[in-house]
């Protein structure tokens, strides 16, 4: 189960690939290979045997195997120590276990921190 305790949705298992644009509704599983867009308001779990080429805009992500592309998180991407991930991501929260590779630039905006304007910001 997800972190929320939502039941598993859907998986792609090893040996099968998908081409083309996936949604979901609740927790879904990666073990086989994805190529394109991936889009949820729930979790993605993308297993060590896992690979993803492409863009993904979920709420939560945790990654044990590959992910080429642009991720896109509102809430949590969580990259374990067997992640191997070219990407760039945008998140609030980044969580990378020792020995999880990561190539690409991550974005983090503060998750409930209200942005104060300074006479700096007023000035540009």
């Amino acid at each position: 189960m997800a972190r929320g305790g939502d039941a598993l949705n859907g998986f792609v298992d090893s040996g099968c690939t998908i081409r083309g644009e996936l949604e979901f509704a609740t927790y879904f599983r990666v073990d086989g290979r994805i190529e394109g867009k991936v889009r949820s308001q729930a979790e993605l779990v993308v297993g060590e045997g896992g690979v993803i080429e492409g863009e993904l805009e979920v709420a939560r992500c945790v990654i044990g195997g590959e992910v080429r592309g642009t991720i896109r998180s509102t809430e949590q991407v969580t990259l374990h120590a067997t992640a191997k991930v070219w990407a760039d991501i945008q998140t609030p929260a980044l969580v990378m276990e020792d020995g999880a590779f990561l190539e690409g630039a991550v974005t983090m905006d503060a998750k409930g921190v209200k942005k104060t304007t300074t006479k700096a910001d007023v000035a540009s």
